[in-house]
């Protein structure tokens, strides 16, 4: 009873054990950064497919920007222009290559987004991982607004996936059903992977 009556002691004990007593602790996160695109020239493991090469009506274009979701001074993020207002079947996407990269041992992936040109994005984009069987899950967001805003997508909803160990690639995908509006720019920014330090 006197060591909770004495300030002092008190104090002492706060100093001492604050991970006991303290009631707003979270748990520890370890991250594994992905990509943050502050790059000079666009490397050669950053790139952009379309589904339909021979249709004129639907396109992509990748390009790095001086603009950075988490405010770093040189930062960058990367822009993706597309277009899938096709009258054929329209899906583009952009890709970058994880050379077997271990994810085990984490819980979820975060990336910012935001739309580009103005105007406000009020559909829906895939963000895709492929294994090294080349099994591919992917996951649909939206809401993405003007502003950057981070996403956190638990890796469990990638149930596909079944070697987190040595995974390929991560794509973001856009496609004529999903896309609103169908022409227009998306950028994203800090893409990592975290997990609870155990």
């Amino acid at each position: 009873m006197f060591l909770l009556t004495n300030p002092l002691i008190f104090g002492l004990l706060l100093a001492l054990f604050p991970l006991t007593i303290h009631p707003d602790y979270a748990a520890a996160e370890k991250i594994q950064r992905i990509e943050t695109f502050d790059y000079k020239e666009m490397p050669s493991h950053i790139g952009a497919w379309e589904h339909h090469v021979l249709d004129s009506e639907q396109s992509i274009r990748i390009e790095l920007v001086n603009e950075d979701a988490a405010n770093k001074k040189d930062g960058g993020a990367l822009a993706i222009h597309f277009d899938v207002d096709s009258p054929n079947p329209a899906i583009v996407g952009c890709w970058i290559k994880l050379q077997n990269q271990n994810l085990s041992g984490f819980d979820a992936l975060h990336f910012s987004l935001r739309s580009g040109g103005g105007e406000r994005f009020r559909g829906s984009v895939a963000v895709q991982f492929t294994d090294e069987g080349n099994r591919k899950a992917s996951y649909l967001v939206s809401g993405i607004k003007r502003e950057w805003k981070e996403y956190r997508v638990p890796l469990k909803k990638f149930p596909r996936i079944r070697d987190w160990t040595k995974v390929k690639e991560f794509e973001l995908i856009i496609d004529d059903t999903n896309a609103v509006p169908k022409e227009g720019t998306l950028l994203i920014d800090e893409i990592y992977v975290s997990g609870e330090v155990l």
